[in-house]
């Protein structure tokens, strides 16, 4: 007697947000900007979340990110439920499990492209400045790593922005508006960046006002009534893959 095949079980989500409502008070009134919202990143897939500017989209993003805090539901990531965490343990859950990529990039102007790409490292100093230096050649900037922010173009920069994302090798990277201030050179680049990125097992939610980003994404997610509707699902989801092991260690405070 033969055995049906098993179907290979769905990737378990590295961050999960259900419920999430948040408002704002504006001249006294109550401005809802999320109501009853829905999110989960799985691994090995990119999310774009896509929306008019004032949609809820990047408050969506900060409130998934551990940045600010939603009025009512919960946050898991890694299945911890962040939102109930203390301050601190909430703190080093965000560094350690996230990496971010902000659209005006975010460097510290007096540091050099290594010192900020290595700015987030938790361990010692040693294995941090080594794992900046392996992610900088990575993304094609081997020959910049002593140049400052100034001396650097809005595409390497924003390369700059997203080695220093992958520092502690986090589970989920989180990307709002990246490709905004690029050339279209540069937006290719990190395009394609963020693909092998969630081809390794990560989790990418990028963040765009631009359909041609967004169509480089696995699924997309469209802001409507103050929370995000799948739009589109396209690609299947590659198979879940554990980050490279020269990061994994960054937790531990050491890198191979």
């Amino acid at each position: 007697m033969t055995t049906a095949p098993t179907a290979p079980s769905a990737p378990t989500a590295h961050l999960s947000a259900r419920g999430l409502s948040k408002s704002y008070t504006l001249n006294g009134q109550r401005v809802p900007v999320l109501d009853d919202a829905t999110l989960e990143l799985t691994p090995g897939r990119i999310t774009a979340l896509v929306g008019h500017s004032g949609s809820g989209k990047t408050t969506l993003l900060q409130i998934a990110g551990l940045l600010l805090p939603p009025d009512r539901g919960s946050v898991r990531i890694d299945g911890q439920d962040a939102w109930s965490l203390s301050d601190r343990a909430r703190t080093g859950l965000r560094r350690s499990a996230l990496g971010f990529v902000f659209h005006s990039f975010n460097l510290l102007p007096q540091h050099t492209a290594l010192r900020n790409a290595a700015l987030p490292w938790a361990g010692a100093p040693a294995d941090g400045r080594r794992r900046a230096v392996e992610l900088l050649d990575r993304v094609g900037l081997a020959d910049r790593t002593g140049h400052r922010p100034g001396e650097l173009s809005a595409g390497e920069q924003q390369r700059v922005a997203l080695a220093r994302a992958l520092i502690n090798n986090p589970g989920t990277v989180l990307a709002d508006e990246p490709t905004g201030n690029l050339d279209t050179a540069s937006e290719r680049r990190m395009l394609a960046l963020l693909r092998e990125v969630a081809d390794e097992g990560r989790s990418v939610l990028l963040v765009t006002h631009s359909a041609a980003v967004a169509a480089v994404a696995d699924e997309v997610l469209t802001m409507t009534d103050r929370a995000p509707r799948r739009t589109r699902s396209a690609r299947r989801a590659q198979p879940a893959r554990p980050p490279k092991s020269a990061g994994r260690s960054a937790r531990k405070g050491t890198a191979r």
